[in-house]
């Protein structure tokens, strides 16, 4: 364990002590427990690590923080990546439905979730696909099919309107829609240089130069292409990397699925979840466009990793918006 490097880390960042002595203590009880350096962990081994947390109740946001920092300063990308299946759904389930209760009646909405049992923080991802197949079975039975999608096509991963206010001048500058998602994408694929230029994860991804290039040859990926009214976007697969090396078609679906509640159950018979469920993911897609027309659009699932198909794609409706042609 890279202690000194901890220290100076937790220094330049102004982490006080408490903070400091709580990552060294947890660190220190993860290399007993795993009887080798954590610098030289395993994925199995992280996973039994967080395993006996949850079995201790010592699992804590917290704790999740200090072992994703630690991995992300000592570039160990295979653990802070596996570290963002444990954190990807934080607060989502709770996201739908406190939707759920704006937009339905109260009677019912308490009926229903008065019989959701959230997975608990430290839940391992292959513990999820049978929770959402039955919330959503739930959600089918309660509700007809457009309240639903209204419920679950929201931000629920509660991301501030802020962090997309900065498009609106991208958008206020450029001469038309069209340009404006050519820039946008020409953007996104200088960050994803950036990243590949320093070394560093973006988001949960390793980025390598067939990652850069596959972005680059589809400007639906992290931006949108625009036919008539409607925006296409194709969602940039959780794991391009592996997406691109995977050799059969359900490899390549696994990898592309961001949903830490469905991914595990792609190519499994067991455990079939409802497409239905990816109109969350619709929700997240469409928020930025959300916040740069200042309304609430409607998203379509197009294309779903959960049943089979390659990519996540959707499509966005500009009806009664007033662009730049």
């Amino acid at each position: 364990m890279q202690i000194n490097q901890l220290k100076d880390l937790y220094i330049r960042n102004k982490i006080n002590n408490e903070k400091l002595d709580f990552a060294i203590d947890l660190l220190e009880e993860y290399e007993a427990a795993i009887n080798c350096s954590i610098d030289e962990a395993s994925i199995e081994s992280l996973d039994q690590f967080i395993a006996q947390m949850v079995e201790n109740k010592e699992m804590s946001i917290e704790s999740i923080v200090v072992l994703m920092r630690y991995y992300r300063m000592i570039k160990r990308n295979d653990l802070f990546i596996q570290l963002t299946k444990y954190t990807g759904g934080l607060g989502v389930i709770e996201s739908i439905l406190e939707r759920l209760d704006k937009i339905v009646d109260n009677e019912k909405s308490k009926a229903i979730i008065s019989q959701v049992k959230i997975p608990e923080l430290g839940t391992h991802p292959s513990e999820f696909p049978a929770f959402t197949k039955s919330f959503v079975e739930l959600l089918e039975k309660s509700l007809d099919p457009r309240t639903l999608k209204r419920v679950l096509a929201g931000n629920h991963h509660q991301i501030p309107e802020t962090v997309f206010l900065e498009e609106r001048t991208y958008y206020e500058n450029a001469l038309t829609l069209d340009q404006y998602l050519k820039e946008l994408h020409d953007r996104k694929v200088q960050i994803l240089e950036k990243h590949l230029q320093d070394g560093t994860v973006w988001f949960e991804q390793n980025i390598t130069q067939e990652v850069v290039d596959f972005v680059r040859s589809n400007q639906e990926v992290l931006s949108a292409v625009r036919k008539g009214d409607t925006l296409y976007i194709t969602k940039i697969p959780y794991d391009v990397e592996a997406f691109l090396k995977a050799e059969t078609k359900v490899e390549k679906a696994y990898h592309a699925c961001h949903c830490p509640f469905a991914k595990e159950s792609i190519g499994k018979s067991d455990v079939q979840i409802s497409d239905v469920w990816c109109n969350c993911s619709a929700g997240f897609t469409k928020f930025p466009f959300d916040v740069l027309f200042n309304k609430e659009l409607k998203a379509t699932v197009l294309e779903n990793a959960i049943h089979g198909d390659l990519l996540c794609r959707f499509s966005i409706s500009l009806e009664g918006i007033d662009f730049k042609k």
